[in-house]
């Protein structure tokens, strides 16, 4: 059975494109630029917005210390709107990345003036006995980013590198079960758990937050492939995805996941009767390589998926 590797990139609709490649480059260390995105129609993406015409920019970033890549979106056609007027923790969909950091404290105060932190760090105790450390903040537009101490979590990843990245369901248990014998996420780093409970008030803006999670990988994984937490806020409950919303919007779009073979996961997602928002498409070769493959489905609460094969292991684009 074709599975799944890892975390690729995740994508992010931006307002400002030059100053948030500024952000994360300077202040962030998404400091490698892969590749610019020229602003042009992409048809193959018509299915995914269900409009019919899509025009974008972008430019796919790194962080210096490695792990996934970071695609930014910036949509002309159909304009942007925000995802939501407000984006609170624990809203239904991609809601934050992580990041590894080995000094949390240093972070924060060599950082105070540039970013608008929404905790203080903190430190629990994770199942197995592995010690945490956390802090919360927020870019530019207000896309909720996680910085970590967790040196045990993803050996594959480097310690500093863009870890994993966070999606919030509505059923823990429902989406444990897609992401791991639909998706092939086949290894639970750190098995579902509500340590979070209570510490979790200053970022969701409200007292006695309660919240389940877990963490998963692939046995498959290679080095910089990100990894995926699962995660379930039952006080105050997250929003579900609003229905006008479209793929571009201001905020964090999507997870690409890379495949080992994305024509035969496509065809056994099918015939699983998972949801498609666009059909296997083999996408234009550049002059560097062969063409790569790419198809995007929906987990049972409607969150876009990109699955994308490259040939050459580099950018989407």
């Amino acid at each position: 059975m074709a599975q799944i590797r890892g975390v690729h990139h995740v994508a992010l609709g931006v307002s400002d494109l030059e100053k948030m490649i500024a952000f994360y480059g300077e202040v962030l260390g998404f400091s490698v630029v892969l590749a610019r995105i020229e602003e042009s129609a992409k048809p193959p993406m018509r299915a995914v917005t269900r409009t019919s015409s899509v025009v974008f920019g972008g430019a796919l970033l790194l962080r210096e210390a490695g792990g996934f890549q970071l695609e930014m979106i910036r949509m002309t056609d159909p304009a942007p709107r925000p995802i939501r007027a407000n984006s609170h923790y624990g809203d239904i969909g991609v809601n934050k990345i992580v990041c590894g950091e080995p000094n949390l404290e240093r972070f924060c105060q060599e950082h105070s003036a540039q970013l608008p932190f929404c905790t203080q760090p903190r430190w629990i105790e994770l199942p197995g006995g592995l010690t945490y450390g956390f802090v919360y903040c927020r870019d530019p537009e207000g896309n909720l980013v996680e910085l970590v101490t967790c040196p045990d979590v993803g050996e594959q990843i480097p310690l500093c590198g863009a870890r994993w990245v966070g999606i919030s369901v509505t059923d823990l248990e429902r989406s444990l079960d897609f992401y791991q014998h639909q998706l092939g996420l086949d290894r639970v780093v750190i098995p579902p758990h509500d340590g979070f409970s209570g510490c979790l008030d200053e970022v969701s803006g409200y007292s006695g937050t309660k919240a389940r999670s877990c963490l998963l990988g692939s046995s498959l994984a290679q080095m910089g492939e990100g990894l995926v937490e699962l995660f379930e806020v039952s006080a105050p409950r997250g929003r579900a995805l609003p229905f006008a919303a479209l793929w571009g919007d201001f905020g964090y779009l999507q997870t690409c996941f890379l495949q080992n073979n994305a024509r035969a996961a496509a065809e056994r997602l099918t015939k699983a009767g998972i949801e498609f928002l666009c059909a296997h498409t083999v996408a234009e070769g550049g002059p560097s390589g062969p063409p790569g493959e790419f198809f995007y489905i929906k987990d049972p609460d409607g969150i876009p998926l990109e699955q994308l094969y490259v040939p050459s292991g580099g950018a989407s684009e």
